[in-house]
């Protein structure tokens, strides 16, 4: 079973058609620092990314704004077969998943599947030393999916961006 007590939200994702024109309409309604943007993968890294078991190579624009206690990232699709992709394609944008850092990454993937979440993306992340895996939880989240993230230590948390 999943040990929900070392669960908290630490980043809400959402997917999108047009990242600039989102972040432009966020700033007409809300007070919010300028998104931190990249395209994902960053040329010249591999991301090892997986798309049901299988490796995966897809692309996105990326934007992450912080807030106190949490972050958002916003996705958008740019090519290649995703999560995210199929997501816009099947739902249009919005909400799509949760995250949540993990102390010991691998026994919380563990502990994920094998309460019956299947993993159904996964990689290398934004910064050094980072691991990110989507887990299929839309049955029991009313269409969210979870993400799994390994913990960071301070620097690279905050200066550890792959460039």
């Amino acid at each position: 079973m999943i040990p929900l007590g070392e669960f908290s939200i630490d980043q809400i994702g959402f997917v999108v058609r047009d990242i600039e024109a989102f972040i432009s309409q966020l700033k007409i309604f809300f007070d919010i620092s300028e998104p931190r943007i990249i395209d994902w993968p960053i040329e010249g890294i591999d991301p090892h990314s997986t798309l049901y078991g299988e490796p995966a190579k897809w692309k996105n624009r990326l934007g992450f704004i912080s807030l106190e206690n949490i972050n958002i990232e916003l996705i958008q699709p740019i090519e290649g077969d995703s999560i995210f992709k199929r997501f816009l394609e099947d739902h249009g944008p919005g909400l799509h998943h949760l995250r949540s850092t993990a102390d010991d990454f691998n026994e919380m993937m563990d502990s994920f599947i094998d309460s019956g979440y299947e993993k159904i993306a996964s990689g290398d992340g934004v910064h050094a030393g980072s691991r990110w895996a989507f887990f299929d939880t839309t049955s029991d989240f009313q269409g969210l999916v979870v993400e799994l993230r390994t913990k960071l230590d301070e620097h690279t948390e905050n200066s550890g961006w792959l460039k």
